[in-house]
């Protein structure tokens, strides 16, 4: 049995290694499954074959778009067609992507093979009249939302609601308790998450953001504790300088930080380790040396003041970050213990929402970008950017995007999250909704069991 998955971006690819996994898990005795495609390192870790990694697919405006469009139109596409033919595969799952996947399927089912569309381009939309080409290029659609099985059942898609598959892998494994522990952090006292993605243009567009934020949110709330979420793709030794604080220091930064931070090893970080082993017994004994480390303290300021004094570094442009951890490959935990969110517009909203926590959705891009948005006139077209509100089909969490996302506006929305009793239990009501919205456990098994039956 020959079954292909092709996924397109990050979220794609960890949907189609939870898919490979219960495809080899109810693959029928008897039966040789091979599993082969186009993804990154959660369907590579699965088992699947990978003949390119598109891992670096994933984007979020037309500038964007026309950069990646040569390398899949000239290089990506014909490789892929040429390994359709190939390797004859008895049926290829699609994951979204729709662009590259659509074009992929007219010609495999051209060739006679069976196509499954797993989560369809485009199913969020609640109000759409777009769809009827799956009646044509599918076997069968599995879809993790009730209203778009309702639409493209009426198109005549063979069309399955199946849950979202986010649910299967988003969850937390430590308490709020055991999280400030692992950091040094006090439970009792707001913890304010900032996720400002997983791709260096995000990083190098929201953090500046986010940190100017984080200073004016403390000035206001002097017990908050600031946490990043720092995602795999991403080293800590860049969102350190980024925590710098002044351009003039970057350069010497990464010297002083490595120095401070060996000697912290034994005085600070010991402990920290010896937690987290403890809560994480398989993880790598450095996971924690960087993550564990509150990088502003008064020790560490000192240095950076010190290194800002040589330099001839005026001290009005040295403003450190209030209290702030780095959290390395933590995210679920972030946005399950945090108070308030300031986070990138993209899948982590969506994340955040199955933990119902409060958040300030930002987007930032470049000056492209902005020209893009401004000549498209998409805030007179778009009501919503960010997927819980998009989901809810109405402004439920704030989003603040290109020249409205400044540190007074951010502070503006952030504080009544905060602060204010009945603006939270509001939000949190509305988007613990938008959870229930995506369904129960369960979205690759059921999607799984659709393929072993359009395959018998």
């Amino acid at each position: 049995m020959n079954i292909a998955i092709f996924s397109g971006e990050l979220s794609g690819d960890l949907i189609g290694g939870a898919l490979a996994r219960e495809l080899k898990r109810q693959c029928p005795e008897g039966q040789t499954l091979t599993l082969w495609g186009l993804g990154s390192r959660a369907m590579e870790a699965a088992g699947v074959e990978l003949i390119a990694d598109s891992a670096e697919w994933g984007v979020i405006s037309i500038t964007q778009v026309v950069a990646r469009v040569p390398g899949l139109l000239l290089k990506t596409q014909p490789m892929v067609k040429r390994e359709i033919r190939r390797r004859k595969p008895d049926l290829i799952v699609m994951i979204d992507f729709g662009a590259f996947n659509l074009r992929a399927a007219r010609y495999a089912k051209s060739l006679g093979i069976k196509i499954c569309y797993y989560v369809p381009p485009g199913c969020w939309r609640r109000k759409t009249t777009k769809g009827a080409e799956f009646a044509e290029l599918t076997d069968v659609v599995a879809t993790p939302f009730p209203w778009s099985e309702t639409h493209l059942r009426s198109l005549g898609v063979n069309a399955h609601y199946v849950g979202h598959p986010i649910v299967e892998r988003v969850g937390a494994q430590m308490t709020r308790a055991q999280f400030a522990d692992h950091f040094g952090m006090d439970p009792s006292r707001p913890i304010i998450g900032l996720l400002p993605g997983s791709r260096l243009h995000e990083i190098d567009h929201l953090m500046p953001l986010m940190l100017d934020s984080a200073r004016l949110i403390y000035e206001k709330v002097k017990d908050a504790q600031f946490v990043v979420a720092v995602a795999d793709t991403i080293s800590q030794e860049r969102m350190a300088e980024l925590l710098s604080g002044s351009p003039d220091l970057r350069d010497k930064f990464s010297e002083i930080w490595h120095e401070f931070a060996q000697e912290a090893e034994t005085k600070v970080l010991k402990p920290v380790v010896q937690t987290a082993r403890k809560f994480r017994p398989k993880s790598p004994a450095n996971m924690v040396t960087n993550a564990g480390l509150t990088i502003s303290t008064e020790e560490w300021q000192e240095k950076l003041r010190a290194q800002a004094q040589i330099d001839k570094v005026q001290d009005r442009q040295f403003k450190p970050p209030p209290p702030t951890v780095l959290a390395k490959g933590m995210t679920y935990e972030v946005m399950a213990h945090s108070d308030l969110l300031l986070v990138c517009s993209g899948t982590a909203t969506l994340e955040a929402t199955l933990f119902e926590t409060p958040m300030v959705i930002l987007y930032r891009g470049s000056k492209l970008m902005k020209l893009e948005y401004n000549l498209r006139g998409l805030s007179k077209t778009i009501a919503n950017i960010g997927l819980p509100n998009i989901l809810a089909d109405r402004r439920i969490v704030p989003e603040l995007l290109l020249d409205q996302a400044t540190p007074e506006n951010v502070l503006a929305e952030a504080l009544p999250l905060l602060n204010d009793v009945a603006v939270r239990a509001r939000v949190k009501q509305d988007l613990h909704e938008v959870h229930l919205s995506l369904g129960e456990k369960g979205a690759a098994e059921k999607t799984a069991h659709l393929i072993f039956r359009v395959l018998r």
